[in-house]
């Protein structure tokens, strides 16, 4: 009886483990791409849009910075419309996400807490240029075709961008690679060998 608690025990420990190293694993890794410009919401309409967003400069995965190199830098960012969910002011809907002339992708998981975008998705990334930009190799040698986006809010009026009334100001943001899953299964793997050489010692 004793040796069966011990044992769930073990695996709600591993399970847990697995979850929260997961989560933390879960993260964004180079390159990245950092951007800005400018947003405005109509209130009438629930629609977010967006104009003069260009790339500003980029980050490749061993770490140097780019800022006029890659062609990739200068290229405007196109966003499809975002239509908030009426209820929920601070949830939109999926849209369309374009590099001009270097790569298009699907965004979800719009979602503004605090002012930020906190790492939304870009899904079914697609290749435009032909190979001319060693940022897009490297998003999809490290993405497999998705990625993240990160987005800051700065209203002209001042405080706290909640979308509930007519509003206009400038962006920042990054495109980024997720973490790759192999990284994810070898930490989670990491945790089951350790648990699983602990409980042997002490069996």
């Amino acid at each position: 009886m004793m040796k069966s608690l011990k044992n769930i025990f073990i695996c709600v420990v591993l399970f847990i483990s697995i979850i929260l190293l997961s989560t933390t694993a879960s993260a964004q890794i180079a390159p990245y791409l950092y951007f800005g410009g400018n947003y405005q919401y109509d209130v009438d309409t629930n629609q977010l849009t967006f104009t003069d967003n260009y790339a500003d400069f980029v980050e490749y995965t061993n770490g140097d910075y780019d800022y006029g190199t890659d062609p990739i830098v200068g290229a405007p960012l196109l966003f499809g419309i975002l239509t908030n969910n009426t209820s929920n002011s601070l949830v939109f809907s999926a849209s369309t996400f374009t590099v001009d002339g270097y790569f298009t992708a699907t965004l979800t998981n719009f979602v503004v807490n605090n002012s930020e975008l906190m790492w939304g998705s870009l899904n079914n990334i697609q290749r435009l240029d032909g190979g001319t930009s060693q940022y897009v190799d490297e998003l999809l040698a490290n993405g497999g075709g998705i990625g993240n986006i990160y987005m800051s809010f700065t209203p002209t009026s001042g405080g706290v961008e909640n979308f509930t009334a007519d509003s206009s100001g400038a962006i920042g943001g990054i495109v980024a690679a997720p973490e790759p899953i192999s990284a994810i299964l070898f930490v989670a793997g990491g945790v089951a060998l350790a648990i699983r050489r602990y409980s042997k010692k002490r069996i």
